[in-house]
């Protein structure tokens, strides 16, 4: 299908590094794009929301928030038209350990640092992690802030559910009112604590998405609206068949919106609206190729809308015949349910491959079809014009029908060897003036209507 290696590049020591871009998960706030550099080594780029955080060569930790991210989370393979999207006028410095600790906490609240440094469990050891998020949960509490302390906690016990020190701290009385929250309507944690209530979003999308919906219009993460629409879309079954594109808010080209449909479709099949969609979109961008491929890969008739796009195709002579796909329309021609289109396209569809394939090629590659719709005109022009073309008493015949395909160059072949055969017969002459004026050589035809007319002259003496 339509491939599109995706690629990123990196800054680091003042020397670009080019990583080739492998898949991207969203999960939670944060968003985690696995790369591979040239030696095969695995490379994670962390960004929070839409800032870029740091990067790191890493291998991924079982059970790791890397792994549950990719586990869990909404994951866009390469190469996906979204992550173009995020990747675009992106670039993407990095820094050192001392310095990430510096920026992030300098730019973001203590929850969101407790939350960020929480998915670096792949490189960094839970010691230091945790010792993070101690510091900034005695701050709050020496304070009074209480509130804000807990929701360090809460942070803490979602990075390490088994932690005791956390474990027993959440328990204490002074905390039951707040405690009562996080375990209560899931409304009031979104006022009450934002950051957790996304997390625990994520626990349920289906159920939670109309929360997390709202959170991504509000604070204009277009990105994040569009990823999780089209994830539930496509998990979803095709009992409402919304048009696919709806789904998408942010501004991509038209080859990233079909490249999207197709992949769209290659992952959810059963919408059938989706695969109109794809369809047409290709078609639009000329990749009839990659348009007929999806109708024969998934074995489904074709709609009459389908067939319309197609006959419009094989029309079009700016189409070159090699953007089609010819064995996958083979396939997909010869499936009984789509026999009622194979007539139309056919007429559409022989003529041009005759001008560039030849007749040989061209038995060969309808001869399936002849033997099952012999009652089809086209296939037994196609037939005759076999039967007939070695046989030197019938090029007249096979002239006629070069010419009934349009193959005009062909035609006069044939109707020279029939005017030497037969010097005196005026009949091909006359032809050989019909196609050259077809053909626009107006002075050709204009010669051999002399020659016609003189013959007719002589006849009549």
């Amino acid at each position: 299908m339509i491939e599109q290696p995706q690629s990123v590049t990196v800054i680091s020591n003042q020397r670009q590094v080019q990583l080739r871009v492998e898949r991207l998960a969203i999960h939670h706030r944060m968003k985690i794009l696995e790369a591979e550099k040239v030696d095969g080594s695995k490379f994670y780029l962390f960004f929070y929301k839409d800032d870029f955080i740091t990067g790191k060569t890493a291998e991924m930790k079982s059970d790791s928030l890397v792994e549950k991210a990719f586990q869990n989370g909404i994951v866009l393979q390469a190469s996906h038209p979204l992550i173009d999207h995020f990747l675009s006028n992106r670039t993407l410095l990095l820094k050192s350990t001392k310095q990430v600790f510096q920026s992030v906490q300098k730019h973001y609240t203590p929850q969101e640092t407790a939350f960020i440094f929480s998915y670096f469990d792949s490189f960094l050891s839970n010691d230091t992690i945790i010792k993070l998020m101690r510091k900034h949960f005695y701050e709050y509490r020496r304070n009074g802030q209480l509130r804000l302390a807990f929701q360090i906690l809460a942070t803490m016990l979602h990075f390490d559910p088994t932690n005791k020190w956390a474990l027993e701290l959440a328990r204490k009385l002074e905390y039951q009112t707040i405690r009562n929250i996080y375990e209560g309507d899931y409304s009031e944690l979104v006022e009450a604590d934002p950051l957790f209530a996304e997390i625990k979003a994520y626990d349920d999308l289906k159920l939670n998405h109309t929360s997390l919906e709202t959170i991504f219009r509000k604070e204009k993460r277009m990105f994040e609206l569009s990823a999780l629409r089209l994830h539930l879309y496509l998990q979803s079954p095709c009992e409402e068949e919304l048009d696919p594109q709806s789904l998408i808010h942010v501004t991509l080209s038209e080859p990233e919106r079909a490249r999207l449909l197709w992949l769209m479709y290659a992952e959810a099949p059963h919408h059938l609206q989706l695969r109109k969609n794809a369809f047409e979109a290709l078609m639009y961008l000329n990749k009839t190729s990659e348009a007929i491929h999806l109708l024969s890969e998934k074995q489904r008739a074709i709609l009459q809308s389908e067939y319309e796009l197609l006959l419009k195709a094989f029309q079009d002579e700016s189409i070159s015949m090699a953007a089609i796909d010819f064995i996958s329309l083979q396939n997909l021609l010869g499936h009984k349910e789509n026999r009622p289109y194979l007539d139309g396209l056919l007429h559409a569809l022989i003529p041009r491959m005759l001008h560039e394939f030849g007749l040989s090629y061209v038995y060969s590659w309808v001869k399936p079809f002849i033997e099952k719709n012999n009652d089809l005109s086209i296939l037994s022009t196609v037939q005759t014009m076999v039967d007939i073309q070695d046989d030197p008493d019938k090029q007249f015949q096979l002239g006629k029908l070069y010419h009934k395909m349009k193959q005009y160059d062909e035609a006069i072949t044939c109707f020279d060897w029939e005017m030497e055969l037969h010097p005196t017969d005026p009949t091909p002459v006359q032809w050989l003036t019909k196609v050259y004026r077809e053909m626009g050589k107006v002075e050709e035809s204009n010669t051999y209507m002399s020659i016609y007319s003189q013959m007719q002259r002589t006849s009549q003496q």
